[in-house]
């Protein structure tokens, strides 16, 4: 994105501030990125800070300024409800093969047991990394074990 010194205002190019560049910038790519909050510019390897100048960190013409998108706020999830009825169904299976197969039972405390997949789990469950009880449950295998009861769903 190339943006001519006429557009920069009344200040000569190295007396923009790297606020107003995030504006122009914003300005210019309006439909990817609407607010000059969700952006970094990067010259050189350094963030450039918004109350500083071009001049400051020795922007000219020509030279390449790197934007990177900050990260996107999550929007806010509501929980889905619960179907109590399918709820019980799956963890009465669960139950019965956690306390009728050692192997089952050893397999899944192996699986939660594995850093890489409790975090596969977390990623995928929304609301599920900001949760600590949750959490503490999947650590925990007496926890587990007794959250896994159908008779627990309520509580």
């Amino acid at each position: 994105l190339q943006l001519p010194e006429t557009e920069l205002g009344e200040c000569p190019l190295g007396g923009c501030s790297i606020s107003c560049l995030k504006q122009l910038i914003t300005g210019k790519l309006q439909e990817s990125v609407p607010d000059p909050e969700l952006i970094d510019l990067i010259y050189c390897g350094r963030k450039l800070r918004d109350e500083q100048t071009l001049e400051f960190y020795g922007i000219q013409s020509g030279s390449t300024v790197h934007v990177l998108r900050k990260s996107w706020p999550e929007p806010d999830q509501k929980p889905e409800p619960v179907d109590k009825v399918a709820a019980v169904r799956e963890f009465r299976v669960l139950h019965t093969a956690l306390h009728s197969s050692p192997a089952y039972r050893d397999a899944v405390f192996k699986m939660l047991g594995n850093k890489e997949s409790l975090d596969q789990i977390i990623v995928a469950t929304p609301g599920l990394s900001s949760d600590p009880v949750a959490l503490g449950v999947l650590q925990d295998k007496d926890l587990f074990s007794v959250f896994a009861d159908p008779n627990m769903l309520d509580t």
